[in-house]
């Protein structure tokens, strides 16, 4: 390829920002220039990306998931400090991204796998949702506490009679003093149902 343009015969010039070999005088595009080494940025398009990241960290989900999970680990840790007794579940809480039911008792987490080994959740989500129906309040309680109520009150309403305090002691994680209250608070849930019972009749 010669300097001079063929049309004109001015001085050709590499414009190599735009890729192009040009006529100095009248402007023909005379050729492309093509560069077939190793894709390099400049330093500009590198800082302007990093800027943009730093900015709007969600265009990098990894580096956003990470810095997310850091600050739902760091606020778990800081509920549970000086609670040994108090077991986290990191997985839901890094999957959902929320806090919710996902710090539980050691008694709680014994008490789930006792109902879970007895097989008695259907029997307990029936009571939950007698409770939940009367008196909601009542589910204001720890997960255990809660259980052992629902259960109680599922337990009277298909037998007609409270199940025993040894039983729901060892299977629950709850103190004789917690049984005694729950079987008064579920008296109370019962005599309720009994009440919207006849009020609908």
């Amino acid at each position: 390829m010669s300097n001079q343009c063929p049309v004109c015969g001015g001085i050709l010039v590499w414009d190599y920002q735009r890729g192009e070999v040009i006529c100095s005088s009248c402007g023909l595009v005379v050729d492309r220039i093509y560069d077939y080494s190793p894709l390099r940025e400049n330093e500009e398009t590198i800082t302007w990306r990093n800027i943009k990241i730093r900015n709007n960290p969600k265009k990098n989900k990894k580096l956003y998931e990470y810095k997310l999970h850091i600050r739902l680990y760091i606020k778990a840790q800081s509920y549970v400090k000086d609670k040994p007794w108090l077991e986290i579940d990191y997985e839901k809480i890094f999957r959902t991204g929320k806090m919710i039911n996902t710090i539980k008792s050691s008694a709680t987490i014994r008490a789930e796998k006792n109902i879970t080994d007895k097989k008695l959740w259907k029997q307990i989500e029936h009571g939950l949702k007698i409770i939940e129906e009367i008196h909601p309040i009542a589910l204001a309680r720890s997960g255990r506490g809660k259980y052992a109520l629902a259960y109680i009150v599922s337990t009277y309403i298909h037998k007609n009679f409270f199940p025993g305090q040894k039983e729901v002691i060892e299977i629950f994680n709850i103190s004789e003093t917690s049984y005694k209250r729950l079987i008064k608070l579920a008296k109370k849930i019962l005599s309720m149902k009994a009440n919207i019972s006849i009020i609908k009749k």
